[in-house]
Parts: C-alpha cells; sequence; structure tokens
C-alpha cells in the first residue's frame, strides 16, 4: 500500500551531511502532521560513505540513507543527481506525492502545500532572478532555450515571473523544491531528457551548470504540464531577501514555511549577513532553533574572502558572454591560497 507523500534529498560526503541533517531534523520538528512523513536520503556516486557519525543521527531521524551508484555517467556533474535520484526514487518509492528537497533548506511550519490537488501533477517554484533565463527575443540566452524547445518538443510558450525583479521570463523553475504525482512520471521524463542534452553537449553561455534545472523547465513544458506555484511562504531565498520584490518580502521568521539559505551557514559572518536582511523580525523561536542548529553542525568553515570569490566569478562569467575573458579570480586564489 503506497504512503501519500515521500521525502527525497541527496547526501554525499562534506557540508551535505550537516545540511541534510539539519533539513530532517526540521521536519521532524516543524512539519506538523507530514513530521513523520518517510525521508529518502541517497548518495548517488561511488565514492567514501557519508560519516558513522551521520549514518547514526540519520537512523535517530528515521531517514533511510542508501549509497547507490545512480549517477555513473556523470559522475563529475554533482547537479547531475538530482535527475537521476528523482528518477529512481519515481521506479523504486511506492508514495503517491514524491518532493525532493535540496538540502540547503530549513523548514519552520507545517507544508500544506505539498498536497497536490487533483488536477495538478506538479508543484514548484519561479526561479528567483533571471539567471540563465532568457525573456525573449535578443536576449544572449535565448538561442540556448530555443534549442532545448527544439530538441525536446516544445510547442507552446509558458512564462513565468521572477521574484526578483518581477521580470517576466521563459518558463524557468527552481528544482530545489519539487512536487510531483509519481504516476505522472515527470522525474522519468527529466532524467531522459537531461540525458539527451548532456549527450548533445547542449550548454548555456555560462556553462554546463543549471543545465538539470533548466531542462527540467523545458521538460514540464514538452509535456504540457500545468504547473502550479508555491506561495512566497515556500523555499523562501533568504539571502536574497534585500533583492526580492515588495509583494513577495517576508517580515517576520515566524511567516516561513520554508527557507532556501545556499551557502549563508557556511561563513563565519552568517549572523552579520541574516542583521543585513531589511525588517526581517528575527524575534522568533524558530529563528533561535535555527541558530543552535547551525552551531551545533558545526556549519561555519568558509573564510569571508570565498564569497567574494564567487561574486568575482559571476561576475566573470557575464563579461564572457561579451568576450571579455577577464581571470582576476585566479589571480586572487594564487595570492590568497585559495
Amino acid at each position: 500500500m503506497s504512503v501519500p507523500i515521500a521525502f527525497i534529498i541527496c547526501t554525499e560526503p562534506g557540508r551535505l551531511e550537516a545540511q541534510s541533517l539539519m533539513l530532517a531534523e526540521s521536519i521532524r520538528k516543524f512539519c506538523g502532521k507530514f513530521k513523520d512523513t518517510p525521508i529518502y536520503s541517497f548518495h548517488p556516486r561511488v565514492g567514501e560513505p557519508i560519516a558513522p557519525q551521520t549514518r547514526k543521527a540519520f537512523e535517530d531521524l528515521y531517514v533511510i540513507h542508501q549509497q547507490i551508484p545512480i549517477n555513473q555517467e556523470f559522475h563529475d556533474y554533482y547537479l547531475a543527481n538530482k535527475p537521476l535520484v528523482c528518477a529512481y526514487a519515481e521506479q523504486n518509492i511506492d508514495a503517491e506525492i514524491l518532493v525532493f528537497l535540496d538540502s540547503d533548506k530549513c523548514f519552520f511550519s507545517e507544508p500544506e502545500e505539498f498536497l497536490l490537488p487533483a488536477n495538478c501533477n506538479v508543484r514548484m517554484r519561479p526561479e528567483y532572478g533571471q539567471g540563465i533565463g532568457s525573456i525573449g527575443t535578443h536576449d544572449p540566452n535565448e538561442w540556448y532555450w530555443q534549442k532545448l524547445y527544439e530538441v525536446l518538443g516544445v510547442k507552446n510558450e509558458v512564462f513565468v515571473n521572477t521574484p526578483i525583479g518581477n521580470k517576466k521570463i521563459r518558463a524557468y523553475w527552481n528544482s530545489g523544491l519539487v512536487a510531483v504525482r509519481r504516476s505522472a512520471g515527470i522525474f522519468t521524463a527529466w532524467k531522459e531528457n537531461f540525458t539527451q542534452v548532456m549527450h548533445l553537449n547542449i550548454n548555456p553561455p555560462q556553462g554546463i551548470y543549471f543545465v538539470e534545472q533548466s531542462v527540467l523547465s523545458v521538460t514540464l513544458c514538452a509535456l504540457e504540464e500545468n504547473v502550479s506555484h508555491f506561495s512566497d511562504k515556500y523555499s523562501y531565498p533568504l539571502p536574497l531577501h534585500n533583492r526580492l520584490v515588495k509583494e513577495v518580502r517576508l517580515k517576520h521568521w515566524n511567516d516561513f514555511v520554508s527557507i532556501h539559505y545556499f551557502n549563508l551557514f557556511f561563513y563565519h559572518d552568517w549572523k552579520a549577513q541574516i542583521r543585513k536582511l531589511h525588517n526581517l523580525n528575527r524575534n522568533s523561536e524558530n529563528y533561535q532553533w535555527l541558530c543552535a542548529a547551525v552551531i551545533k553542525h558545526e556549519m561555519p568553515r568558509t573564510s569571508v574572502l570565498h564569497r567574494h570569490m564567487l561574486t568575482i566569478r559571476r561576475i566573470e562569467q557575464k563579461l564572457s558572454v561579451f568576450k571579455l575573458n577577464i581571470r582576476f579570480s585566479s589571480w586572487i586564489e594564487r595570492v590568497a591560497g585559495l
């Protein structure tokens, strides 16, 4: 007999261990009627297993962890883990609804929107900003999307609006939180299309990063799925708070169902970064729980200089579209010994 819902995460050695543990703890503590939902953790590549203490903590949290070589062909591209693991879960886990979660998330309330209505097979959030997305004709990224549309057979154009800048772009959804009806076969179609695109070596101008996310978006368009959107309380992009349009910007920690924190807690100045978020009331037991969990799992391990390096690299990637190949980041790495 199938269960109504199951959570799917990826956990590999290193920082994902602490992230997955904090995510599982938040589900068990804050998710109300969903707090006992089965959590399946996958380590999909060959290599060293997760630490024994992580495995023991998973057992205490009733997380089912398996190291299975699901991602062999694209071993060097870690984001390939997502479509390959999701397809495996769709074919092997007997649940009506599967929810894939990036590990850099944390829950604070019951996620009622995970229960999809009868006429809905998939629920996601639009990508936060344009990124590799396209606004349409004359956009530098347009050729990439048109190529995906051609290869994967998209017939109808779909657009979404981004929470940053309210920009209208071709349908581009964030793959860090995806709820699907298992019987629709969406995850399997994602894997098949991702494999095809990788074999054809179709990459956005900025490089291979986010191929899996854009392919999921185009897969949904090709399937002509009516994609429902989670409300703004779900997978709230905490570090991007100041950049969100006012209509979707939340004001209190108790307003969150879940947050998406990216790399925030791996830098030593994480509390200072949170204090910079405008008009966000931190007077909440939920916030205090999060702070304690970050410290317990020893998540802040990285120098602030590393974050600045990532910013410089993003600028270099944008300039490369205009044939300006500046490698200032490489010089900083050598000098700083990063």
